[in-house]
């Protein structure tokens, strides 16, 4: 499916077309690492042998291979501006989220404050080499549409974080993909991830009491699961059992799926469908499983870079059916 707009940014064409961020969330990450990086950030940054500690280059040198082994992606790196409320001269401010084991509603936070000259060490440590974190103990560019739609959203969530009384913290990061759907945003240590957020819709992100009924517009998918066709299976419980889904321990898996899809022209060979499960464990102790068939409905061409005519086949997807069991009561 074709689509034409006359938008020179990403998102505002994304936005006209109907693209439903849904499976957006990025791949199911075992760790993510967030390290204060002064502005300005090159695209190429983490790849930069004058910018970086040898300690990243090896990290980001170890994420590309154990892709091109097994193309998976299990460390997500992010970088994040120092900010006046949280930073301090001559120390690097990095957070660690690590997937615990078993079904998870959030990851588990680490949070460091090291001198700069340790950066490098320290993500190396979080990264590949946790037997090394005790040393560290005591230390308690890529897109026009980022900049001009997810600033905005950045400085009322300063905004917001001002009031909470330091229950809320927010922060500038690099790019973490899919920069069609921006604003965009992470909310960890949830591990969700969020699209088209502008400044007035914050407010009901934060405070967890939103019209759920307009979530489908905004939420991408959830680190917790891989993409796309489980986190599209997540998104439609998210809407079913509301926000208290957030604390809901889960873990999922594909039951099976096309096994017959052939690349297109563009070299994508995305299965047509799929048959997954979702397992689910609620803080007032029900639990449940939920199987459901996720199929590809269609394919929308949006541009993805602001100011190229270069366009990408997005794929689009929905729920077929789905089926929902209780488990008998733990308690």
């Amino acid at each position: 499916m074709t689509t034409t707009t006359t938008s020179r940014f990403c998102s505002v064409c994304a936005r006209q077309a109907g693209l439903s961020p849904a499976g957006y969330g990025g791949a199911a990450y075992e760790i993510f690492i967030a390290a204060e990086l002064p502005l300005p950030w090159p695209r190429l940054m983490f790849g930069d042998s004058a910018r970086m500690p040898p300690e990243i280059l090896a990290v980001m040198q170890h994420i590309r291979e154990e892709y091109e082994r097994d193309h998976t992606l299990r460390i997500r790196p992010l970088g994040i501006a120092p900010a006046p409320d949280y930073s301090v001269a001559g120390m690097r401010r990095v957070i660690g989220w690590h997937r615990p084991t078993g079904p998870l509603a959030q990851f588990n936070r680490s949070e460091y404050l090291a001198p700069e000259e340790q950066l490098g060490p320290l993500v190396y440590a979080l990264a590949l080499a946790p037997e090394r974190l005790d040393a560290f103990a005591t230390h308690g560019s890529v897109d026009a549409a980022c900049s001009k739609f997810g600033y905005p959203a950045y400085a009322q969530l300063r905004r917001i974080a001002a009031d909470s009384g330091g229950a809320l913290r927010a922060w500038r990061t690099t790019h973490f993909g899919v920069h069609v759907f921006a604003p965009t945003l992470i909310d960890m240590p949830h591990g969700s991830y969020w699209a088209y957020i502008e400044p007035e819709r914050l407010e009901w992100l934060v405070s967890r009491t939103g019209d759920i009924t307009r979530l489908p517009q905004h939420y991408r998918g959830w680190a917790g699961l891989p993409a796309p066709f489980l986190q599209v299976l997540e998104r439609e419980l998210f809407v079913r059992h509301g926000w208290t889904w957030l604390q809901y321990a889960k873990s999922g898996r594909i039951l099976a799926q096309d096994e017959t899809a052939q690349p297109d022209e563009h070299g994508h060979a995305e299965p047509a469908w799929a048959e997954v499960q979702i397992d689910y464990h609620a803080p007032d102790g029900t639990s449940g499983a939920v199987t459901a068939r996720v199929e590809l409905t269609t394919r929308l061409e949006v541009i993805h870079t602001s100011g190229e005519a270069e366009t990408y086949p997005y794929p689009q997807y929905a729920v077929a059916w789905l089926r929902e069991k209780l488990h008998e009561s733990e308690q």
